[in-house]
């Protein structure tokens, strides 16, 4: 009333959309253009007087109905045209009456919301409207109930997406009670799915328990109702999509290939607070939410694209580096996700952990293969980011990371470089403080190794030659193994197995053996490792073989026996424990000496029928033959590590007797050789003069000092404690020695390889931790898998050496 006080005051004319009440003598003078009901469109007043300014105007008048009074009446709208006041008046006419009859509302701001609402929308029905304003009540008259699937011919909306709109619930579960449609697909592509997905879980709910076909239908921007959820940053209601079944593989913008339905909506029902919501609103699937690397494993198991990506072009693993997830990370890399996919800006996740400083995550990314030269889109490396971008302690440490593995400086012409990456710079970081070790013997070594050059050379040129290489235990460390290993096969050019005639592996090297001489890339070796370091050392020690035998029949498969792999030659070692003293068994894919000379001669020796891990058995058990031999039992015998593993059955790690199982490869070929040139079959001699050795082990542990060790009778409680300490030490020695994979052990193996004539070759990284055999931190073992990564760079001129002889084709 003040207001149209101050207006009457001032001259100043309402606005003609605003609704006013108004009599009807005001009336009397003017025209009626057109009548329907209790609706009007009145013409100007002629002739005008110019006293009343509204008697200027077109105006549409509604006469109050549901009262006995004729002169209550509300003006909704005025204009001068007459072609505009004519429009307006054919949507009031066909909507407000009937709106009024069924809801019984008429007053002047009831009638406002309602003239605005079809100003903005001219061709909604009657049940779109009652939809609007969440009326659930209304859907059980019958004149709204025959328009519940009108569409709008503008924008195609339904009165259910009306109603998902405006989230009222109540409206949705009547619609949907009433067998409304759910399949509508409105003008730009979106389903009633889209439109839920920035409203609620309880709307959402409700649809999904009458349909979830278009739960992954992409609208005309490319989005589907989980990529929505995202842009809107409504983390339930991407839940509940999930939980509904939306398929989190589908990329925004449909992209062209194609991966397998991702439907992870169990797996997100419980592990609900294991996801991230702040990251829900850069889309992605939840494997770029998660925050766990059990969710991580269980996602991927349920076909969650690992590689896919977000609204910024970044995946999973470029968001872990950014979070500074390290578990969820190696989850990702050895699970076999991409390492270096550029994001929107071109930064891979080696340029985000070097922004983020995180030794940990550039350690990994590096020794799981990123591309060290990749540029972003400002032409920057890796190594150009860490000064320019960097300004903490841990600068000088990550450039030398970068830098031991090969990290190149940036050219000539590049622009805005410091010393430590310009092409001129000499910079390279601070490396670590080295880690005490063994006096080296590097003059013998190399007078050894210039002998068997000049032994070989001199050999008969006709006699073929192989090539062994040899797999010492550790454990867990085997990853170091495998890191040897990807360097030479990058050397190469070819898979390493395949350049070797014989492979000789004891304990975690002869489970590395069998996997990759049954098929499995170095990579996936390397996957199956952590792997096993979560599910196998779980628990208290010795740990429950089960998991471990699980992962080895996956690997291996259940039924291959050992002569179904036809190459290389396997020699994995294991120790009989099941008579004293104890016996070395070598497990084979070929006809042992022993077994040759037998035959010549017509015998055999006894062999229980038992397979291995049975109990029982008489002392003069022999294992079965190699084509009796299941190759998964072999890895298990020869991992069976007292005190981290049960024995299977009579057998124990062959790491007892030969942890480096150099010197029994040897001695085996030599036995081979003779047992064929005794049985006259020197037509059938293998390989067994060798061309080349190749040893590789599983880390040198630094040394470190011990008190003097003293054994004596006790006279004191004190003495007690001291013979107490003195014990275990002693113990724990005749334990490092019966395992020594280095020092004399090498050795002895180099020079019987220069007396032999055959050039060897040992790569073991000195590590600057005693890493466990068990060891299940993850930033323990990417530091040790990055020292042996850089051992590897600091050794390429001898890797290319050996390259060379390997790739030699000549005999």
């Amino acid at each position: 009333m003040l207001n149209s006080f101050f207006r009457g005051l001032l001259g100043a004319e309402e606005p003609p959309t605003k609704v006013l009440e108004v009599r009807s003598d005001n009336y009397i003078a003017r025209s009626i253009h057109y009548r329907e009901d209790s609706m009007l469109l009145y013409g100007p007043k002629i002739p005008n007087d110019g006293k009343n300014p509204k008697d200027k105007y077109y105006e549409i008048v509604l006469h109050k109905p549901f009262t006995e009074s004729l002169h209550q009446m509300y003006s909704l709208f005025r204009s001068e045209s007459m072609e505009t006041a004519e429009e307006k008046f054919i949507v009031y006419k066909e909507r407000i009456p009937i709106y009024i009859q069924i809801t019984k509302e008429c007053t002047v701001p009831s009638l406002q919301k309602l003239c605005d609402t079809l100003s903005e929308h001219q061709s909604w029905s009657i049940a779109h409207l009652i939809a609007h304003f969440g009326y659930h009540e209304y859907f059980n008259n019958p004149v709204v109930q025959k328009y519940i699937n009108d569409i709008d011919p503008i924008t195609g909306a339904t009165p259910l997406m009306v109603a998902v709109k405006t989230c009222s619930v109540r409206v949705v579960q009547s619609l949907v009670s009433l067998n409304c449609s759910l399949d509508t697909i409105d003008m730009e592509g979106n389903t009633v799915f889209h439109y839920a997905a920035a409203s609620n879980k309880e709307i959402i709910n409700a649809l999904a328990s009458k349909t979830s076909t278009s739960l992954n239908v992409y609208n005309k921007q490319g989005y589907t109702p989980l990529h929505m959820a995202c842009l809107a940053n409504a983390p339930d209601c991407a839940r509940a999509l999930m939980l509904a079944g939306a398929d989190v593989n589908l990329s925004a913008a449909k992209r062209s290939t194609s991966v397998l339905p991702g439907i992870v909506g169990d797996i997100l029902q419980d592990n609900q607070p294991k996801l991230y919501q702040q990251d829900m609103k850069h889309g992605g699937t939840p494997l770029h939410w998660a925050i766990s690397r059990e969710v991580i494993e269980a996602l991927v198991d349920k076909n969650c694209d690992i590689n896919a990506l977000n609204f910024d072009g970044r995946t999973a693993l470029h968001i872990m580096v950014l979070r500074g997830r390290l578990e969820c990370a190696i989850a990702l890399l050895s699970r076999g996700a991409e390492h270096s996919l550029c994001d929107n800006e071109l930064n891979t996740p080696l340029h985000l952990a070097v922004k983020q400083s995180n030794i940990a995550i550039v350690q990994a990314l590096v020794v799981f293969g990123a591309d060290l030269e990749a540029k972003n889109n400002m032409g920057y490396t890796a190594r150009h980011l860490v000064h320019t971008e960097m300004s903490n302690s841990n600068a000088d440490k990550i450039l030398y990371v970068l830098h031991a593995v090969g990290a190149k400086r940036c050219p000539e012409e590049s622009r805005g470089c410091g010393p430590s990456c310009s092409a001129r710079g000499d910079y390279n970081g601070v490396p670590p403080a080295p880690a005490p070790g063994a006096a080296a013997r590097d003059l013998v070594s190399q007078m050894l190794a210039v002998a068997a050059m000049d032994k070989s050379a001199s050999l008969e040129a006709s006699e073929k030659q192989g090539k062994l290489l040899c797999l010492d235990g550790g454990g867990i460390r085997g990853l170091v193994l495998i890191q040897i290993l990807l360097h030479l096969e990058e050397a190469v050019g070819r898979p390493i197995i395949s350049c070797f005639d014989w492979v000789a592996g004891t304990s975690t090297g002869g489970i590395l053996a069998l996997a990759l001489s049954s098929g499995k890339s170095l990579r996936e070796c390397q996957r199956l490792y952590f792997k096993l370091k979560e599910y196998a050392f779980v628990g208290m020690r010795p740990y429950a073989s089960e998991p471990l035998e699980a992962i080895l029949k996956e690997c291996l498969g259940t039924e291959t026996v050992m002569t179904d792999i036809q190459h290389p030659k396997l020699m994995i070692l294991a120790v009989l424990a099941d008579r004293k003293p104890v016996d070395l068994h070598i497990f084979r894919n070929y006809q042992s000496a022993q077994d040759i000379l037998n035959d010549l001669n017509g015998t055999s020796s006894p062999r229980e029928a038992a397979p291995p891990g049975a109990g029982g058995g008489d002392a003069c058990f022999r294992p079965p033959r190699p084509q009796e031999q299941l190759a998964w039992q072999a890895a298990r015998a020869t991992g069976a590590a007292p005190s981290y593993f049960r024995a299977f059955g009579k057998y124990l790690d062959g790491g007892l007797m030969g942890n480096n199982p150099t010197l029994d490869a040897l001695t085996e070929l030599a036995e081979l050789r003779l047992a064929f040139r005794g049985s006259g079959q020197l037509e059938k001699v293998p390989k067994t003069n060798l061309k080349v050795v190749v040893s590789c082990g599983t880390g040198l542990i630094p040394v470190s000092q011990l008190k003097d060790i003293d054994v004596f009778k006790p006279g004191s409680l004190f003495e007690t404690a001291r013979l107490a300490w003195g014990l275990s030490a002693i113990g724990s020695l005749l334990v490092d020695q019966a395992t020594q994979s280095d020092g004399r052990v090498v050795e002895r193996a180099r020079a019987w390889c220069a007396c032999a004539g055959a050039p060897y070759y040992r790569f073991c990284p000195p590590l600057s931790r005693d890493v466990a055999m068990d060891e299940c931190s993850d930033e323990r073992l990417v530091t040790m898998l990055w020292e042996a990564h850089a051992y590897m760079r600091d050794h390429r001129d001898m890797v290319k050496e050996l390259a060379a002889l390997l790739t030699d084709t000549g005999q």
